[in-house]
């Protein structure tokens, strides 16, 4: 599930030590700042300066309800959001905003999520009625969601917004997990900061936004950051720059891969009723039982075929109306929201044009780009000051050394598809052969198997040892040429940092079900016995793998943290002489 994110170790390293400098620096500029008593932001070497209160007692902190043009809980009235704003006292001018919408300002439920050790999907079996659930009751909502981002944005000028998503906290409507009535609720917000749109105070007066200029950023991690994506999508003018961290941009891609029904890292059997069901924390909350039981019907846990309600959720699809400057930030080793979240969604926008930045950096879940680097986006596009940032470089790779390099763009310069058959790859458990069959082993992850092959369960392959720092940047594939022993089975690949020692470190992986091998839009029967291609999407990745490393390749079917877990004993056959890995290769340059 893409939860609240808790403050973790990549947060630790690359914003906390800078955050408690910009904070006291913060206090610092305010005692100086008497003198020239600023009402609105200041913009010095390119970047908006603290010269107000960090502190929330010297903030005018306001909540209200904005109108939303939908009725997603069906009760024949529009829905709103509930949205808490807070400014500095001492900030008189209309100010430029920066908004974080969330699910999560109201806590989430316990929520079992769906079984998974069972068989896969048979064209000729019957699907099983959806099960139902009691409802938890609504959790209590905090004052503010994210007191240390408002600290630093409402210091340096800008305005402070939370949005409670539809269906959450104070706010009426359902959770839809990403469809277009979710993305409705802070477009509509962003539409009032613009001075138009409808929105109420407590007592049900009218409230305009007579704090806010109009011009927008957004920002936030997982789920919330995901939301300013969905918004970008929109058009809607006055936001002018996000920042996605770790944020999804197809919501397919995060509950399905190939054609199979995946998890999110940590989150075995989650789908997007589960995750609606976990943020719905509205009163009144049965209401929404019907929405959700739609999305329990529309998501089909059964086929993992893409379909007309995945269609709606795949932002990637409509980033042509993408008018926002939008700044990417992912972890290569997240697998919660899956690294290809965010190169796709950076290669589509750099595709068309659109001012866009890349951030990777080597670890999980979170991790914001550099404190500065932030700064002076807003400060670019959210203000308007010109700052050089359109003429950067556009994109950095935080190595684990913690250094950040900064590279023209992503995939980095020279980096080419090199294929490769199985049959030319050092078979690393028993004997070679062209075609070789494995069973399933329900319980095996790709990491597990990579570190002790067992080849009755899967082929575990390396090449030779690199003579120089080689880089993988971009997307690899695999294609496979196989037959099943039933009629369906998973499919599990695996690239792995094989060192001198036998140590294996995860590159990238993918899944995919082979009745998906024609389109994922359709199932296609599997006649046993039948040779056929199978391709995998493996995850996007940015990884250098040292002089006297080699490559591991892993195959195996069901991957125990991700996929269904069907009985074991399933067949698979491979034809290890027209089975290629491609691989987005170059030389790895020093780094400075």
């Amino acid at each position: 599930m893409i939860r609240p994110v808790i403050r973790s170790v990549i947060r630790s390293v690359i914003t906390a030590g800078a955050g408690a400098l910009i904070l006291a620096a913060t206090a610092s500029a305010t005692g100086a700042s008497a003198a020239t008593d600023p009402t609105g932001p200041v913009v010095a070497h390119g970047a908006a300066q603290p010269v107000f209160s960090p502190n929330l007692r010297d903030w005018v902190l306001q909540e209200a309800w904005v109108e939303v043009p939908v009725d997603s809980d069906r009760d024949g009235v529009r829905d709103r959001v509930h949205v808490r704003y807070a400014r500095a006292r001492a900030a008189t001018d209309r100010l430029p905003t920066i908004m974080v919408a969330s699910p999560y300002f109201a806590g989430i439920n316990p929520i079992p999520n769906h079984p998974v050790d069972h068989d896969l999907y048979d064209p000729s079996a019957r699907r099983s009625p959806a099960s139902t659930e009691a409802w938890p009751n609504p959790a209590a909502e905090r004052r503010l969601g994210d007191p240390w981002g408002a600290a630093l944005w409402v210091a340096r000028g800008f305005a402070w917004v939370e949005v409670s998503a539809l269906g959450t906290g104070k706010s009426t409507g359902c959770p839809t997990a990403g469809g277009p009535l979710e993305t409705a609720g802070p477009t509509a917000v962003v539409t009032w900061l613009g001075g138009h749109g409808r929105a109420v105070n407590a007592g049900g007066q009218p409230v305009r936004a007579d704090f806010a200029t109009g011009r927008v950023g957004m920002i936030g991690t997982s789920y919330n950051g995901t939301l300013p994506n969905a918004v970008a999508t929109t058009g809607v003018p006055g936001l002018k720059a996000i920042i996605a961290v770790s944020a999804i941009s197809d919501w397919y891609r995060y509950y399905r891969a190939g054609g199979a029904v995946v998890a999110p890292e940590g989150y075995q059997g989650e789908d997007a009723d589960i995750l609606a069901r976990a943020v719905l924390t509205r009163s009144r909350s049965a209401i929404c039982q019907p929405v959700v039981a739609d999305l329990t019907r529309r998501q089909d846990r059964v086929t993992g075929d893409l379909s007309p309600f995945w269609a709606e959720r795949t932002y990637l699809t409509k980033v042509a109306d993408v008018r926002a400057a939008v700044y990417v930030a992912h972890g290569l080793s997240d697998w919660n929201v899956k690294p290809s979240q965010a190169g796709l969604w950076y290669r589509a926008l750099r595709a068309q044009g659109t001012p866009a930045k890349i951030f990777w950096h080597p670890y999980g879940h979170g991790g914001n780009p550099p404190l500065y680097e932030q700064n002076r986006w807003f400060t670019r596009y959210v203000i308007g000051a010109a700052n050089g940032v359109d003429h950067e470089p556009r994109a950095i790779i935080a190595s684990p050394d913690g250094r950040y390099v900064r590279y023209a763009d992503w995939p980095v310069a020279g980096a080419a598809p090199r294929s490769i058959s199985l049959s030319r790859l050092h078979l690393r458990d028993g004997a070679p052969g062209r075609m070789l069959t494995f069973t399933d082993d329900p319980s095996l992850s790709l990491a597990r198997f990579t570190a002790d092959p067992d080849r009755t369960h899967g082929l575990a392959y390396a090449t030779a040892a690199m003579a120089q720092p080689t880089r993988i940047s971009g997307f690899a594939t695999a294609r496979l040429r196989l037959a099943l022993g039933q009629a369906n089975a998973n499919l599990s690949v695996g690239i792995f940092d094989l060192s001198p020692s036998g140590q294996a470190d995860l590159v990238t992986m993918g899944w995919a079900d082979p009745q998906n091998r024609r389109s994922l839009w359709r199932t296609d029967p599997v006649t046993p016995g039948r040779m056929m291609d199978v391709g995998v999407a493996l995850e996007a990745t940015d990884h250098i793998v040292a002089a006297g490393h080699r490559l591991a390749v892993s195959i195996i079917q069901s991957d125990a943290d991700f996929t269904i877990r069907p009985p074991a004993g399933k067949r698979v056959t491979i034809d290890t002489a027209r089975s290629t890995i491609t691989l987005p290769l170059t030389r790895a340059l020093p780094e400075r």
